[in-house]
C-alpha cells in the first residue's frame, strides 16, 4: 500500500493514455514508467521535487526512442514538449546567417530540453538531433500545464528551472570570452557530466566529439585537442571515439573552480 499522498499506477501492467509523442493509441507500460520515474529521481534537475510530485510528473512521460542523428520533434512541427534524456545524448545546435553551426550542447542523461517552449506552447526553434542510439522521456506542453495548474507549487520549480538555464548562458558568455581555454574544458565537461546524480562515481563518460567540444568553446579544433591531451598527459580526462572520459573527478573540479551548473 502506499504512503499517503504517494501516487502509483495501478496495479495491472499498463497505463492507458489517448496517444502517444507522434499520435495514436500509447500504451504506458510499467517498465516505462518505472524507467521515467528513476530517471527524474536522479536528475540533478528534478529530484528534489517531492516524491509525489515525481510520481504524478512521470504518468504524463511518454517513451520516445531515437536512431543516431535522428529529430525527437517532427520537422516543421508544432512541438510544444519538454524532453528528458534518459540514455544516450542529445546534440542542440542552431545555424548563424553565415552557415556555420553553433553548438550549444551535447546534452546526456539527466539534462533535459524543450521546457521554454512547452510552458508557453511555442515550437523548439533549436536543431536538436540524438547522438547516438538515445531514449527520451516527452512531456506534452498542455499536460505540463494541467500539472501545474493542479499542483501550483510546481511553478517555482518551473521558474528555477528557467533561471538556472540563463545563469547558466550568461556564465557560458563569461567564460568562452575570459577564461583560460583548460579551464573551459574542466567546466564544460563538468557541467555535462552533472546533469545526472554521479552516485559516488570517479570516473564519468561524457558523450560529445572534440570537434563538436571546440564549437561549444569558441577555439579552433587545433587548440582544443592540445588542451586535451595535456589534460590527459596529468590524467584528467581521456579523450576516445564519441566521447571524453573524465578520469579524476576531484581534480578536474580544482581546475574547472567554483560555480559549475550542471547542463
Amino acid at each position: 500500500m502506499p504512503p499517503p499522498g504517494r501516487l502509483r499506477p495501478p496495479e495491472q501492467s499498463t497505463l492507458k493514455t489517448p496517444q502517444n509523442v507522434h499520435g495514436g493509441t500509447f500504451v504506458l507500460k510499467r517498465r516505462e514508467y518505472d524507467r521515467i520515474r528513476s530517471a527524474l529521481a536522479t536528475s540533478t534537475h528534478f529530484q528534489m521535487l517531492a516524491g509525489a510530485d515525481l510520481d504524478r510528473l512521470a504518468l504524463l512521460g511518454r517513451l520516445q526512442r531515437l536512431r543516431h542523428a535522428e529529430r525527437p520533434a517532427r520537422a516543421g512541427a508544432h512541438e510544444d514538449r519538454l524532453w528528458i534524456i534518459l540514455s544516450g545524448a542529445v546534440r542542440v545546435s542552431s545555424w548563424l546567417p553565415d552557415a556555420r553551426e553553433y553548438v550549444y550542447a551535447v546534452l546526456g542523461p539527466g539534462s533535459y530540453f524543450g521546457l521554454a517552449d512547452a510552458v508557453r506552447d511555442a515550437a523548439f526553434t533549436a536543431e536538436a538531433r540524438a547522438f547516438g542510439a538515445t531514449d527520451l522521456a516527452a512531456f506534452r506542453g498542455e499536460s505540463l500545464a494541467a500539472l501545474v495548474e493542479e499542483r501550483p507549487h510546481l511553478w517555482r520549480h518551473v521558474s528555477l528551472l528557467l533561471a538556472r538555464r540563463l545563469r547558466l548562458a550568461l556564465n557560458l558568455l563569461r567564460d568562452n570570452s575570459a577564461a583560460p581555454l583548460a579551464g573551459r574544458i574542466a567546466r564544460r565537461l563538468l557541467g555535462h557530466a552533472l546533469s545526472s546524480d554521479l552516485g559516488g562515481l570517479t570516473q564519468v563518460v561524457v558523450r560529445m566529439t572534440q570537434a563538436d567540444l571546440a564549437l561549444m568553446l569558441s577555439a579552433s579544433r587545433a587548440r582544443t585537442n592540445a588542451a586535451l591531451k595535456a589534460l590527459e598527459r596529468v590524467g584528467l580526462v581521456r579523450a576516445g571515439y564519441r566521447g571524453i572520459t573524465i578520469l579524476d573527478l576531484a581534480g578536474l573540479r580544482r581546475l574547472a573552480g567554483p560555480g559549475i551548473h550542471a547542463y
